[in-house]
């Protein structure tokens, strides 16, 4: 596999110190002052983690206050399609009009935040069939786990857009398999991963896809979704693109979107749809396996490997530096606390 050059944003690396001070070696202070970067650099992305969380939870109330004032709440149809309009403004506000803003703000680089080099054809098929076999397995497991739940008494509905019984097919498709696919990917594996990456990009791929998982607020789909944002940022950053990703999330919340729209129409049974949603599944997993196979036959250099950034702190370092910035655990203990009450709630 060809090796792209990545040109990371100039202000993630620390600048030549004009004082060190006499109680510390020149390689401390960089190693100090490379420490502190990282750390602002995660403190940041943590406020960014919280707007979103924040703003999500305003317009999702502000849109119900006004359902209740104009006395639509129980008019199914009109409910269905402003949910849906609720949907899209929510994830096109929150994720891309504030992550764009905070782009701006830090005066960030966009050609490096969100690579587009071109990809091969072959190996673009190679990473999307083992991206999208991931995904269906995760759907499968996912859905699973939802359906027996209710052995325990418990009912999850946390994360579950609902339609009604025949869904204005344009609005649903736009907002739940086009709008996401775009946004969701510019946040998490466009502003997230690229502002960490040239320090690690471990790191990067950890933590973006630990925030995606959250961000669904929902501790069934968690494990999954971590996963899932695991494969996504790894395939992308091995194609040094976004359009991997994208192409897969757009498949992977396309095919339900479609399975709905033909259930609740009745063109097809459920059970037809589940057939032909696991024979699919079946077909991705054999075209991601002879990928895979392919990419380990050919030996295709740096594809099971990682670049660390600078080696002026090692990998632990790096993580632990993120992990323990104050706004970081304060955006994972508000969403871990929004995932109980919704739980427990049912919301």
């Amino acid at each position: 596999m060809q090796n792209y050059p990545y040109n990371p944003p100039q202000q993630a690396y620390p600048q030549p110190p004009r004082y060190i001070p006499p109680a510390m070696t020149n390689e401390e202070y960089q190693t100090l002052r490379y420490q502190k970067g990282l750390r602002r650099a995660a403190n940041g992305l943590g406020i960014l983690m919280i707007c979103f969380f924040a703003l999500e939870l305003l317009i999702a109330l502000v849109s119900q206050f006004i359902l209740y004032a104009h006395g639509l709440a129980n008019d199914v149809l009109e409910l269905d399609v402003l949910q849906m309009l609720e949907s899209g403004m929510i994830s096109s506000v929150v994720f891309f009009v504030t992550g764009l803003i905070y782009c701006c703000f830090r005066k960030l680089r966009f050609s490096s935040l969100f690579p587009f080099q071109k990809t091969g054809a072959k190996m673009l098929y190679r990473l999307c069939a083992v991206g999208i076999a991931f995904s269906l397995m995760s759907n499968y497991v996912v859905d699973l786990l939802n359906n027996n739940l209710g052995l325990f008494g418990i009912e999850n509905n946390g994360g579950i857009f609902e339609t009604g019984d025949n869904p204005n097919i344009l609005m649903y498709f736009l907002t739940v398999a086009i709008i996401p696919a775009f946004v969701e990917e510019f946040a998490f594996r466009g502003v997230i991963m690229g502002v960490l990456r040239p320090y690690s990009e471990g790191v990067a791929i950890f933590v973006s896809s630990a925030a995606f998982a959250l961000m669904h607020g929902n501790f069934v789909q968690l494990p999954f979704t971590f996963c899932c944002g695991l494969v996504f940022a790894y395939i992308d950053i091995k194609a040094n693109s976004m359009l991997p990703s994208i192409i897969v999330h757009f498949l992977n919340n396309g095919l339900s979107v479609l399975s709905d729209i033909l259930t609740s129409y009745k063109v097809i049974s459920e059970t037809t749809s589940n057939l032909i949603y696991g024979a699919i599944f079946v077909v991705t997993g054999v075209l991601a396996f002879l990928a895979i196979r392919g990419i380990i036959k050919e030996k295709e250099s740096g594809w099971f490997s990682l670049k660390g950034g600078d080696d002026i702190i090692p990998f632990k370092r790096k993580m632990k530096t993120v992990c323990t910035s104050p706004f970081i655990i304060s955006f994972a203990a508000v969403m871990l606390i929004y995932c109980v009450v919704v739980m427990v709630s049912g919301l």
